[in-house]
């Protein structure tokens, strides 16, 4: 069979997907989500080159620059540069009031704008306050520091990342759920809202999520699941693995049954006693995750391990792989999300306050997405080197919630919250034959 590399869309691949139908549903009986940590799209995907529309930093006509102060010109701009650092120092702020500036230029937006322009993203966000809130928050305009928001990867750095994009799917508008940080962003991946929830409270370490999640869906469902995490994951760091967000997993005793343990993941996958959904919680912050001060390297080693897992797992021809990560943790990406009234529902109606740096504050009701990450579909039933444009059905739109109307497409579910049924799926990305020369090795990470 010959390889494909091509843009996919409603259209262009009518024929070669099961758009049509339900055949794809009996092809993939088992789907990993394996979720990363705090990269931006153009971070991450900013220097790739294999196909033209990728719509990243290198493609555009213009260096990609932000100002050192939005409010004041004559300090000059900062501008995207192929030599992102293997270890960040330093976390850029990913706050919603953080957030605002960076996609705004100011902590506290105008909504009567933000909804004048709803189908229009972009007529207001400017997208270039990425280095000016690092500089506020690091009282820092020092270009080396400020180099660090808006620097990208090259092929070079990232083989792992770029070998994947070389031989599966990518989207160019996947964005996150919340334009927040990262446990919001993991409850509306893992129950379609975060309940109010805008940083990372003490709620998530202590099983203070009262909504039903995916895992509880799937359990009432009989549908078996496994959440592996790195065992130097916990509660004590304030990083729960994501199942235990919940406290029907406690009350339920799944927490004992059905959280284990990273090593047991790749005991299961050799011996293909995967569960129907298997879910993924690296080691934060520091050597798996890609969030700061994790290296690159060390995270494409991560992702290599858990794709040599799979690909070697007797499992692998019925297996759908889904990585991608929680937020853009701060780093700058050039395509506006989703804004306002152009019908970007919350999970629920709970809003959320925080005081913006200036002392004021933010009431936030989780009416916007965040900003794009990058996201892959791995599988021997998907195209090699594709990349997936908008949606093309329900909203239009790739977020974290389209994981789970996919899931709700596949296994029959109600879908859990209004954020989840608006999401467009992907399983007209499902070919109708599996490929058979789907890489066997990944490369070797590179240390720079």
């Amino acid at each position: 069979m010959v390889q494909l590399s091509l843009i996919i869309g409603a259209a262009t691949f009518a024929g070669l997907a099961a758009a049509a139908g339900t055949a794809w549903k009996s092809n993939i009986k088992n789907v990993v989500v394996l979720v990363e940590e705090n990269r931006s799209y153009d971070t991450i995907l900013g220097g790739l080159t294999y196909n033209s529309k990728l719509n990243n930093f290198i493609q555009l006509s213009s260096s990609f620059c932000n100002p050192v102060n939005t409010t004041n010109s004559s300090q000059g701009t900062i501008c995207a540069a192929e030599s992102a650092l293997n270890v960040d120092p330093q976390d850029p702020n990913h706050s919603i009031s953080g957030v605002n500036m960076q996609l705004f230029g100011t902590f506290h937006p105008n909504e009567t704008l933000v909804a004048k322009y709803p189908t229009t993203p972009g007529k207001y966000q400017t997208m270039n306050g990425f280095v000016y809130e690092h500089a506020i928050a690091y009282k820092t305009t020092t270009s080396s520091k400020l180099h660090e928001v808006i620097d990208y990867y090259t092929p070079a750095h990232i083989p792992v990342m770029n070998s994947l994009a070389e031989n599966f799917v990518s989207f160019s508008q996947w964005f996150a759920a919340v334009p927040g940080p990262t446990n919001p962003n993991r409850a509306y991946l893992t129950s379609g809202t975060s309940a109010g929830h805008g940083k990372n409270d003490a709620a998530f370490g202590v099983y203070g999520l009262t909504q039903k999640s995916i895992f509880q869906q799937l359990s009432e469902n009989n549908i078996t699941w496994i959440n592996y995490q790195n065992s130097t994951t916990g509660a004590g760091l304030g990083f729960n693995p994501d199942a235990d967000f919940y406290a029907w997993t406690k009350s339920s005793g799944a927490s004992t049954t059905n959280v284990k343990g990273l090593n047991q993941f790749y005991t299961d996958a050799a011996a293909g006693k995967l569960p129907q959904f298997t879910y993924i919680n690296p080691e934060c912050c520091s050597y798996q995750s890609f969030h700061p001060a994790s290296s690159i390297s060390n995270g494409e080693k991560f992702v290599k391990g858990i794709y040599q897992a799979l690909r070697s797992s007797p499992q692998w021809n019925n297996t759908l792989f889904i990585l991608t990560f929680d937020e853009h943790g701060g780093f700058a990406d050039h395509v506006p999300p989703l804004v306002g009234t152009l019908g970007v529902p919350a999970g629920d109606s709970i809003t959320y306050t925080e005081t913006a740096p200036d002392g004021n504050p933010i009431t936030f009701k989780f009416d916007r997405l965040g900003v794009r990450v990058p996201t892959f579909l791995i599988s021997p039933w998907v195209a090699s080197g594709a990349v997936e444009g908008v949606g093309s059905n329900n909203g239009n739109t790739y977020t974290h919630t389209s994981i789970l109307n996919f899931l709700s497409e596949l296994w029959n579910l109600t879908p859990l919250t209004p954020r989840v049924s608006w999401s467009s799926t992907f399983e007209h990305l499902i070919l109708d034959t599996p490929r058979t020369n789907v890489i066997a090795n990944l490369p070797n990470p590179v240390e720079y």
